[in-house]
């Protein structure tokens, strides 16, 4: 019996590294060069033998991890493309996070960066993040997201080059533009040897990353989902001091997995802010969480009725601004942040607002 129990487990191991091996030895170099050429990457790509080793460690035995990271790009990679968007950064870079923390908003690194985007924090104050005894916006998925875009934006001013971009990301302009003098270019495959050897292997990778999130299913890969995605959540801005215990009592849910949604508190509560701060919920949870913020928030926005028009719930999807939606409910900007009393101009992606339409009005998503 024993016998019988130790060769299964050694048919099943051997059926492991059979599938395994096929995930890449099925694919010839021709196929992935070619695959890679099709992606949108916004730079000069090459298949090199840092990219090739990078794509088949994702695809043979670090498959796994990154079924689970195609699993969490499901909720974050919406967030990430709402905030490249709105700074004119391409969104391919959303694949950025994926070799920086494997889409891990509580990642932390030896050196002290840390969250989705791994930011030192000189660098996450010095792009308007908030780090004290309440909070680490680092960790927040969608305020450390506009931090990135903004910095990704800065640099592209600076260079000109996303792959210029990428490599002062990682290891600093000071040592970019050393780089530069050294080669007598601006071309980052012919300075790239005059960058750090981290450097030198992060563009191949981040080339890696976008391949295996455009291409996962050709080798077998199946996204392993998170408790949540994209669809499954509601963002709110809230200006007044909560506490986990309470929102979670007000919505029914455990302290701890709102904690799971909200990463970026770090003490279980949110700290009153002017501006605005970030609380995620389960969609399901969306009414309840409502009727708490009207008995929490002093100034919840006034419910007001619009001559010719009919009262509509919308929902912020990547892309969608205040002027966009200005246009299609034929009214002004302030018009829609009093109704919802916004203090700020940006939007949350899966941010609930009220509308108020023309009669004749439809949306369409295409």
């Amino acid at each position: 019996m024993v016998c019988t129990t130790l060769l299964a487990k050694n048919n099943s191991s051997l059926i492991d590294i059979d599938e395994t091996k096929r995930r890449w030895s099925s694919h010839t170099d021709e196929q992935i060069q070619d695959r890679i050429g099709r992606i949108n990457i916004p730079f000069d790509t090459r298949y090199t033998s840092t990219v090739k080793k990078s794509i088949k460690s994702y695809v043979t035995n670090g498959y796994k991890g990154t079924e689970k990271i195609l699993g969490r790009s499901l909720l974050y990679f919406p967030i990430f493309e709402h905030y490249l968007e709105a700074y004119n950064v391409p969104t391919e870079l959303k694949y950025l996070s994926m070799i920086e923390s494997r889409l891990r908003p509580s990642a932390e690194s030896a050196v002290g960066a840390s969250g989705l985007w791994q930011f030192m924090p000189s660098t996450a104050r010095l792009y308007g993040l908030h780090i004290n005894q309440y909070i680490d916006e680092r960790h927040d998925p969608y305020k450390s997201s506009e931090a990135a875009a903004k910095m990704l934006a800065s640099l592209y001013d600076q260079y000109g080059d996303w792959s210029l971009v990428l490599a002062a990301y990682n290891c600093g302009p000071g040592r970019v533009n050393k780089a530069i003098r050294l080669a007598g270019c601006k071309d980052y495959w012919d300075l790239s040897r005059f960058l750090p050897k981290e450097t030198q292997n992060y563009v191949p990778r981040f080339i890696a990353a976008s391949y295996v999130g455009e291409y996962y299913k050709f080798h077998e890969l199946t996204p392993k989902a998170s408790t949540y995605q994209f669809d499954d959540i509601r963002a709110f801005r809230v200006y007044n001091y909560m506490s986990f215990d309470d929102i979670a009592f007000a919505i029914g849910m455990e302290p701890w997995d709102l904690e799971v949604l909200n990463p970026g508190y770090i003490a279980g509560v949110v700290p009153r802010s002017k501006k605005g701060n970030v609380v995620v919920i389960p969609a399901n949870a969306t009414e309840l969480f409502q009727v708490y913020l009207q008995k929490k928030e002093k100034n919840h926005a006034p419910l007001v009725t619009v001559k010719g028009a009919f009262r509509s719930e919308h929902i912020v999807r990547p892309g969608d601004s205040l002027e966009s939606l200005a246009d299609l409910s034929n009214c002004a900007v302030k018009d829609i942040m009093i109704w919802n009393n916004l203090k700020i101009t940006n939007l949350l992606p899966n941010q609930i607002l009220t509308l108020h339409l023309p009669k004749s009005t439809v949306f369409y998503r295409p």
